[in-house]
């Protein structure tokens, strides 16, 4: 099997060696670590017959740094040992090798590389219908804006939810999904980006001081805040020419986050192009400070509310909040 997704191997591991050798491998199952052995070893492995098993399999991980040449492997390949399964698991094999232009040629190729955005969230989607586990509207994306594209993490929350959910009547929400990750996982930087564009300072800055807590970089936060502010400009433009709300969501959102047109259209509105102009200004004055070697923390507060102006009670454009 070939790629980088340690769950998607594994996954892939174990439905090989049921095909292989079934349940029992106490003694049908042998496996290697490519840094640590030669290709002359592990191809005698595969032909050294067991008193115990009809049946064996010969697993070697990181079979990308198998040592040797392999000038064996054609041979093997031409006379493979009945009744054994040899499973390489590789992240990328080079395939200039001739050793590995021959196996891979030959063998029975397993996918196991990071699955795009896309097939992520139906993978996902697709888990969580498995189990009979409802959740509400939001409630997914915030799971996979929360954890990340890391599949093996995914799965490890859903068992959490899944738990969580036992004997509830009523669909998980958004807020339940953030409430049972809890903030081990980390502040997602949605939450400050959607206070931006909502131009409510006093939430945004809780979020990038939380932010800041978990050890984001400053310049990443600061480049998602010019998103935020880019969608609303881009949202107010194209709500002004009057272009279909259904077009604006296909150009501004992902297709599963479309349920979020209608409060980023509502955040366009709390902004003229004159207020756009002054935070764009803002935000390229953070980002020479901070560049400059300026305290990321202090630059982006100050950034924050000069941004959004005088919108909330107790936030004067232009302060300071004290930095840690």
């Amino acid at each position: 099997m070939v790629g980088s997704d340690s769950y998607l191997a594994e996954q892939a591991l174990e439905s090989l060696l049921q095909a292989a050798v079934g349940d029992e491998r106490a003694d049908a199952v042998q496996v290697f670590r490519g840094d640590e052995t030669t290709w002359p070893r592990i191809l005698e492995a595969a032909r050294t017959g067991s008193l115990f098993a009809t049946r064996r399999a010969v697993v070697v991980r990181n079979a990308d740094a198998i040592k040797g040449e392999g000038e064996e492997v054609e041979g093997y390949l031409d006379d493979p040992a009945p009744g054994a399964a040899l499973i390489l698991m590789a992240v990328k094999p080079d395939k200039r090798k001739t050793v590995w232009k021959k196996i891979l040629g030959r063998a029975h190729e397993v996918p196991a590389n990071p699955l795009k955005p896309a097939a992520l969230r139906a993978r996902v989607r697709d888990e969580v219908r498995g189990r009979r586990l409802a959740l509400a509207e939001g409630a997914l994306e915030e799971l996979i804006e929360t954890v990340g594209q890391d599949l093996r993490r995914l799965m490890g929350e859903l068992d959490k939810l899944e738990a969580f959910a036992t004997g509830r009547q009523e669909p998980l929400s958004a807020d339940d999904v953030s409430a049972v990750l809890g903030r081990a996982l980390g502040q997602p930087i949605y939450r400050m980006s959607d206070a931006m564009g909502d131009r409510k300072p006093a939430l945004a800055l809780g979020q990038l001081e939380k932010l800041m807590d978990d050890g984001e970089p400053g310049l990443k936060l600061l480049g998602a805040l010019h998103r935020a502010l880019r969608q609303v400009r881009a949202a107010r433009a194209m709500n002004e020419a009057r272009v279909p709300a259904r077009a604006i969501a296909a150009k501004l959102l992902p297709g599963n986050m479309a349920f979020k047109l209608d409060a980023l259209l509502a955040a366009a509105r709390h902004w003229s192009d004159e207020d756009l102009k002054a935070a764009f200004a803002a935000l390229d004055r953070a980002d020479r400070s901070i560049k400059n070697g300026g305290d990321p923390r202090a630059a982006l507060s100050v950034a924050v509310v000069e941004a959004c102006g005088r919108t909330d009670p107790g936030i004067r454009p232009g302060a300071r909040r004290p930095s840690r």
